[in-house]
């Protein structure tokens, strides 16, 4: 960990005068800043242009400044793909970060592949990054549904939970995680008893709640998706009083989730970063200090705390311009295998350590189960 200390400042090297100085590196974003995800995206691009701030103050890398150009996906996959041609084709961009959106990334893959430019994706679905040997231009900084999915079910062998329910969205992500609970689940012993999907716009899941508390033998019921349709299903699941357990993908760090969802939110238990349980933690958590910080100056910038979707955007970032730093060009296949070098990066998300054979990068030991009581996000204990 101590290689990471002062990592700002490592990535400071101040070239005083001359055109050098005012050279840019120009890194492409895709946050989609409207549509349905845009409480993702917003926060994933402030927690990058806190990070470009913060870089660029100290002198930048090797006294070039970080010109980050986003461009606003919209939530929109069609949208994704032209934005990603250009930003390689006509902003000629470096590296990329972002989308949020799991479908987003997927739609671009190919042509960053093609392209041959590292991208550094917010999405959450594992599938984005592997298998690499296919997908060696892309890697990943939030959790994702594999890791998560693992943290939970550890989680139920303490509890001796060995049937569950799954209820998911139809979007991108919700859909990957469902596939990865259909492969992990059986493989740990767990036994899904009934799964059930919705539409990710739909005003009522009373239908397929209906159905879930229908099995007596279901023990607690997994919830998968994002955006107002995670605030919906918490509401039909209390009117309904199904007395389950109810658990969440780590989308639950959502504010949006307590707001919509009001009283209903209560009881919800989901695995996620440790932005919102960092006075929490030991002193010992090697986040807990960086997390701590980038808390600070994120409240300082925007006048309000970070969502974990922040602290992905200033995760990336930060990886990605050391990563920069360490290759000592902007050649993008230098930069990918520099990236590949990053090593116990105790970040706002995760610890994380990247390999040629392992993209993701966070490690468990990122995730904390967290629960929402009176309104608030505790860390379950």
């Amino acid at each position: 960990m101590k290689r990471w200390t002062g990592l700002i400042g490592a990535l400071a090297i101040v070239v005083g005068g001359g055109a050098q100085a005012q050279d840019t590196i120009k890194i492409g974003s895709l946050f989609e800043t409207s549509g349905f995800l845009a409480f993702l995206g917003n926060q994933g691009l402030e927690g990058a242009n806190l990070a470009v701030e913060e870089i660029n103050a100290s002198g930048g890398i090797d006294g070039k400044k970080i010109d980050l150009v986003n461009f606003n996906t919209e939530s929109d996959e069609t949208k994704a793909v032209i934005g990603v041609k250009k930003l390689i084709e006509r902003d000629k961009v470096v590296a990329l970060i972002g989308a949020m959106n799991s479908g987003s990334t997927f739609s671009i893959i190919d042509i960053v592949q093609r392209a041959g430019i590292p991208i550094v994706s917010n999405g959450a679905s594992r599938a984005i990054s592997t298998p690499v040997n296919e997908k060696k231009w892309v890697f990943q900084a939030p959790l994702t549904d594999v890791l998560v999915i693992n943290v939970l079910i550890d989680h139920f062998k303490e509890k001796g939970i060995g049937k569950i329910a799954l209820n998911n969205a139809d979007s991108g992500f919700a859909t990957s995680g469902m596939k990865q609970w259909q492969r992990i689940a059986p493989e740990r012993g767990i036994d899904i008893v009934i799964q059930q999907t919705y539409g990710n716009n739909d005003p009522d899941m009373t239908p397929q709640l209906t159905n879930i508390r229908a099995k007596s033998e279901v023990q607690a019921v997994v919830q998968w998706g994002t955006g107002k349709g995670q605030a919906i299903v918490a509401k039909n699941y209390r009117q309904l009083g199904i007395d389950k357990p109810l658990y969440y993908s780590h989308a639950a760090s959502d504010p949006n989730l307590i707001k919509l969802a009001g009283d209903a939110a209560n009881g919800i238990i989901f695995p996620t970063s440790k932005i919102a349980v960092v006075d929490e933690l030991p002193d010992s958590d090697p986040q807990k200090k960086v997390t701590a910080n980038f808390i600070e100056k994120f409240k300082a910038k925007y006048g309000r705390g970070p969502a974990t979707f922040a602290g992905n955007g200033y995760d990336s970032m930060i990886m990605l311009a050391d990563a920069i730093r360490r290759a000592g060009s902007t050649d993008p296949a230098k930069i990918r295998d520099a990236f590949e070098q990053t090593v116990d990066y105790p970040g706002v998300t995760s610890v994380y350590t990247y390999s040629a054979v392992d993209h993701y990068g966070a490690q468990p030991e990122g995730v904390a189960l967290q629960i929402i009581e009176d309104g608030k996000i505790r860390l379950y204990k």
